[in-house]
């Protein structure tokens, strides 16, 4: 699975973390936007355990995240604010996409989940190596790339129902 980066703008929208579902989700600003970059075979996942990320199957354009996600296993500890670009990330995978299908992202397992709340960002990633490029595809989501893969994902979501919000 290859993860390249393309110009383009974020889709807008807000990222949720419900606190009391343990999940995220994303509500997009324009439903024609969001359309338009799904294309017409409707959309898939990859995937990081219960992490998913939203792909159009015809587009291969990973649109924004959302899943189940428990913060029980987050780890607490200081993150650096990501230096980002808005843009794109299409993935090219060897098997093709089908709707409702998700592939896992290679090498997930293992991968852990840091959080700092003191500026409410969360770091999802395999290692603590830096990224060579981190590509903003929706408000508040994230894509770290080191070379054509995908090594890490940042969340900046809305706290919900009882958490603070940051």
């Amino acid at each position: 699975m290859r993860f390249d980066s393309v110009e383009g703008v974020r889709f807008d929208g807000l990222l949720r973390y419900h606190v009391d579902e343990h999940s995220f989700s994303f509500d997009v600003s324009s439903p024609a936007d969001l359309a338009h970059a799904m294309g017409d075979e409707g959309v898939t996942s990859v995937v990081i355990d219960t992490l998913q990320i939203e792909v159009g199957v015809s587009t291969h354009r990973a649109m924004y995240v959302w899943g189940y996600h428990p913060r029980s296993a987050w780890e607490e500890r200081p993150l650096p604010r990501p230096s980002t670009r808005p843009g794109g990330v299409i993935i090219a995978a060897q098997e093709i996409f089908e709707m409702g299908v998700s592939e896992p992202v290679p090498g997930e397992e293992g991968w852990k989940t840091v959080f700092d709340p003191s500026n409410g960002w969360i770091r999802v990633a395999p290692d603590e190596e830096a990224d060579d490029e981190m590509v903003e595809v929706a408000t508040g989501v994230v894509l770290g790339r080191r070379g054509q893969d995908l090594h890490s994902v940042w969340l900046h979501p809305v706290y919900e129902d009882g958490a603070d919000a940051y």
